[in-house]
């Protein structure tokens, strides 16, 4: 699935040397400015993942390098959130309706009939079950799908080449289980960390970490969660380069 790549060198390269921490805690800083300035750090955050994503497309082991280049990086950045938000949209939009009828609901309820309370609210609940139901049947499967989209960006540096579907489907499909193995381990990896977060907000004390806790989570699995997209999208990439120069047996 990862052509025997050593994964530990993946979740370790963030913080494997002294070098290496010290661009990570940039990162963390870009991520905890995030918290004050909307969208930009988390550009430059994905630029700097698309630049890492290059170096295990080319053959290289992903390493932590100089924060430069700025413009390039909100650049880069700009494409991979780009291609992500736009094969999310179906399910932004479904999303949508939930959030307008949560906002809404307390108007309703003060304004409605206490006769009429209990089907307006059996009504509500039904409405944010079929909702939540076709996300979650929507999300999935774009979960997976996407990586090979932004990866295919990434890798031809062209937004445009995000949606074009006939030339990363075939390396989506080459290494389907080098794709379904980052998705399951990045997906365990935030349920895992939601349940820390949950665990940290309950604790009063420990609660005052969550300023830099999420910072340095978010850096961290942003980071590795693109090193392993590009090593299971490289793996497919070879696999099919391998296909097609195959000779035919006759």
């Amino acid at each position: 699935m990862f052509a025997g790549t050593d994964l530990t060198q993946i979740l370790l390269f963030p913080v494997k040397d002294s070098e290496s921490r010290k661009y990570f805690f940039i990162g963390c800083a870009v991520a905890l400015a995030g918290f004050i300035i909307p969208i930009v750090p988390y550009l430059l955050l994905f630029g700097y993942a698309a630049q890492v994503a290059k170096q295990v497309l080319d053959g290289e082991t992903p390493r932590m390098t100089a924060w430069n280049d700025w413009g390039r990086l909100l650049q880069d950045g700009a494409r991979l959130f780009g291609v992500r938000m736009a094969y999310a949209l179906p399910v932004l939009v479904l999303a949508f309706p939930m959030m307008a009828a949560g906002i809404a609901m307390p108007i309703i309820m003060d304004n409605v009939n206490s006769s009429d309370l209990e089907t307006v609210m059996a009504i509500f609940v039904l409405v944010m079950l079929l909702f939540g139901c076709l996300i979650t049947l929507l999300s999935l499967p774009l979960g997976l799908v996407i990586p090979a989209a932004e990866m295919h960006a990434v890798a031809k540096n062209e937004f445009a080449a995000g949606f074009r579907f006939r030339e990363w489907w075939g390396i989506f499909r080459a290494n389907l289980g080098g794709f379904i193995l980052t998705f399951v381990i990045v997906y365990v990896a935030s349920m895992a960390l939601t349940i820390i977060m949950q665990i940290l907000i309950a604790t009063l004390i420990l609660a005052c970490l969550l300023p830099f806790f999420i910072p340095a989570i978010t850096t961290y699995v942003t980071l590795v969660m693109y090193a392993m997209i590009a090593q299971a999208y490289k793996v497919g990439r070879d696999k099919l380069a391998e296909t097609a120069n195959a000779p035919i047996v006759s």
